[in-house]
């Protein structure tokens, strides 16, 4: 998450009044009791020494602010991307109980066709057999009926009665068919059910991560207005230049360690780094960030380089929706999610990424061997977000690549599509190239 996203207008004004009437500035309200109160930061330039204390607390303050938002806002888009796999699951589902259902009903009607057609058979037999076929045979001689004509009929009853045991045969196995097939449609249906409480279960888990995340950001922004403008008393500076200072510094955290193996799933956590496939890509830096190319370098040469014709056209219509408001399964045309964005944006130019979600775009684009190492990404490459930057797994978050460091996204309910840094921490060390 980079920083809170919140406007500096407020604090910046604050720290402007602040610094207008020096120690004798009116008393505020703190917002939380666990940050430092105006009167302690007031108190803090008292001396060099006790001012830069009161620096490192306020820095400890705002990290743990960012730690805090930072959870809530992942837990939200965790959440959501849940509720959009719950609801692929159910699409699935539901399309695996039509075509049984539509298989169970051609298999019912080929089943009373083969019925039908054994009866049929039955009821000529029955006309041709009604008597005693050899007492008909002597009876017949005796009147002179040429036998050649009988015996031609007995050869018919013959052939009748053996196709009669074929389309029997035919009749029992297309029962037995259509028997199977309802059982698994019903069973598909049963499944679909299931998986629709779930889905309905994910959207209410989803809506109540989201209101838990906002309620924290809603916090967040009070306690953050203050601690800019406090931390910018005690810097001769501003809050909006604090804010973008420790905002910044917020965008890049570390990465925990993870072993990203070949790019395809087979890489973990907690193991040797080198023990991946050696055909795979090598680990991106511990910062991507800070080798990310200009906007205006060339893409990479070879087979692995974008259309650049449509990678253009995807940013143009993300471009297109910035300030647009985000919705949990949003794809437009006026309110978007992460993945419903990016999955419209390259729809736009006749290129599929997959369906509706991060980790399904994510899945298809390996699959489809479109992965590359996160430190050649160019403009037009998605970017995947994942705890812990882990290849295999949940993918909480999609963005779209521009170039300069920058991504367009819909990062969450209620902010808009933006543009925003590249953010490292959780960062996925593949880059999704749909072209």
């Amino acid at each position: 998450m980079a920083g809170l996203g919140f406007g500096g207008r407020s604090a910046a004004f604050a720290a402007a009044l602040v610094l207008a009437l020096g120690l004798s500035s009116p008393a505020r309200a703190d917002p939380d009791p666990d940050y430092p109160s105006w009167d302690e930061v007031e108190a803090a330039r008292a001396s060099e020494a006790a001012t830069q204390r009161e620096i490192a607390r306020l820095e400890s303050s705002l990290a743990d602010l960012e730690r805090r938002s930072g959870e809530a806002t992942r837990a939200a888009q965790l959440a959501a991307e849940e509720y959009l796999q719950a609801e692929q699951a159910l699409a699935d589902a539901a399309a695996r109980a039509s075509d049984l259902h539509a298989r169970a009903d051609a298999a019912a009607e080929r089943a009373a066709t083969s019925r039908a057609r054994v009866t049929a058979v039955v009821v000529e037999l029955s006309r041709s057999a009604g008597s005693d076929l050899s007492l008909r045979l002597f009876s017949d001689s005796v009147s002179g009926t040429d036998p050649e004509a009988l015996l031609s009929r007995l050869g018919v009853m013959d052939r009748l009665s053996s196709v009669s045991q074929g389309l029997l045969t035919r009749a029992l196995t297309d029962r037995n068919a259509a028997d199977a097939l309802a059982g698994q449609a019903d069973a598909a249906e049963d499944a679909r059910e299931r998986l629709a409480d779930e889905a309905q279960r994910a959207f209410q888990a989803a809506g109540d991560a989201a209101a838990a995340a906002d309620a924290r950001l809603q916090s967040a922004q009070r306690s953050s207005d203050q601690l800019y403008a406090q931390l910018a008393l005690l810097k001769n500076s501003t809050a909006e230049v604090e804010r973008a200072y420790y905002e910044g510094i917020a965008a890049q955290q570390p990465d925990p360690p993870v072993n990203p193996g070949n790019g395809n799933g087979n890489g973990g956590s907690g193991s040797d780094p080198g023990s991946g496939s050696p055909s795979g890509p090598p680990a991106p830096p511990s910062d991507p960030g800070s080798s990310d190319p200009p906007a205006s370098d060339p893409p990479p040469s070879g087979p692995g380089a974008p259309d650049a014709t449509k990678a253009a056209g995807a940013i143009a219509f993300a471009r297109a929706q910035l300030g647009e408001p985000y919705r949990l399964g949003g794809a437009g045309p006026d309110d978007w999610d992460c993945s419903g964005l990016t999955m419209q944006a390259y729809a736009s130019v006749g290129v599929s990424i997959g369906p509706h979600g991060s980790t399904s775009q994510y899945n298809v684009l390996q699959s489809s061997g479109r992965l590359v190492p996160v430190e050649q990404r160019v403009a037009g490459d998605l970017l995947f977000y994942a705890t812990g930057g882990s290849t295999t797994g949940t993918k909480y978050h999609v963005t779209l690549y521009i170039g300069g460091g920058q991504m367009i996204e819909a990062p969450y309910a209620g902010v808009p599509v933006r543009i925003a840094a590249v953010r490292t921490f959780d960062l996925v060390p593949y880059a999704g190239r749909p072209t």
